[in-house]
């Protein structure tokens, strides 16, 4: 039950000293009561913003890799993975906020033998819901996405949408929900299963990385939970400088890509309905006078 957690840091400074003086309250906490050795591995991403000198004068506790180059989010935490020890993984993005007793409940599932992967609840800044799980992409499920058909609630059913947020998803009786995939901003994992499947495709340099994770994990037939009783604060998009676009043209390229990699016969009719789809969004958003949404649909016709 001993844990590493690996965190990539990138010109977010004040909220990187933020996450660990946080996540140090949660580590001393389960190393007190369970006895358990925790290590933290930060990996800057060669960021400019003072990061790393804020790191080593005020987080001296943590284990710091300095990266010349920008890495990514795979590559950036596949080199955290090959320095790590311990059985358990979690990544964890560095605008993340834990709570005192998060780890050590987290932890308390992995006693369970079916427990491969875990993700939490995560909540905005201010407190509200943050959808953070879903259903593996699919042609099906896709389609319906970028057409609008998952607003229908009968479609919805019929398809079991990927980016789920409705809250009902997330909510078991037993209070673990069996998923697809769990989000990347935590991410708790046995190494072994990591190890097993090969860890983050390197091909995705950031955006829907967990989600082809999540698809060879499931296909070598592990399991993957969602826990709704266990928070965390997530700012969500922090690492990115709350970009605008960005974050779904990226989510369309890690689409391109996840579907030549699983679905290449298909591939070909699901872009010409992801085509369709970003069309009709481009034209209804343009209409409402929401150029910066259209915006992002014509940028995301360059990348399909």
């Amino acid at each position: 039950m001993d844990l590493s957690i690996i965190i990539l840091s990138y010109n977010t400074k004040n909220i990187t000293d933020e996450c660990l003086r946080r996540l140090q309250v949660a580590v001393d906490s389960v190393q007190k009561k369970n006895n358990n050795k925790v290590e933290v591995i930060v990996l800057d991403n060669a960021s400019a913003d003072g990061s790393v000198e804020m790191i080593k004068s005020k987080q001296k506790w943590v284990n710091l890799i300095e990266s010349k180059t920008n890495t990514g989010y795979s590559k950036g935490n596949n080199i955290g993975f090959k320095n790590s020890k311990y059985p358990l993984i979690l990544f964890l993005n560095s605008d993340v906020y834990v709570e005192e007793d998060t780890l050590q409940r987290s932890l308390e599932y992995f006693k369970n033998p079916n427990c491969d992967v875990l993700g939490i609840q995560l909540r905005y800044g201010d407190g509200s819901f943050q959808p953070s799980a879903g259903n593996l992409p699919t042609p099906l499920n896709t389609i319906s996405w970028i057409l609008g058909l998952s607003l229908v609630p009968i479609i919805k059913e019929l398809t079991n949408p990927f980016h789920p947020n409705y809250k009902s998803f997330f909510v078991s009786p037993t209070g673990a929900t069996p998923v697809g995939w769990v989000s990347g901003a935590f991410f708790m994992a046995r190494k072994a299963v990591f190890e097993k499947v090969g860890g983050f495709d390197e091909s995705i340099f950031m955006y829907l990385e967990e989600v082809e994770l999540c698809k060879r994990i499931n296909m070598a037939g592990f399991k993957i939970w969602y826990v709704s009783s266990i928070f965390a604060t997530h700012l969500h998009g922090a690492s990115i400088g709350f970009e605008s676009t960005s974050p779904f043209v990226r989510e369309l390229k890690g689409l391109k890509y996840y579907f030549q990699k699983y679905y290449s016969l298909s591939y070909f009719m699901v872009k010409l309905l992801l085509i369709l789809g970003l069309i009709l969004r481009i034209v209804a958003f343009s209409l409402l006078g929401k150029t910066k949404r259209a915006r992002a649909y014509i940028e995301g016709l360059a990348v399909i």
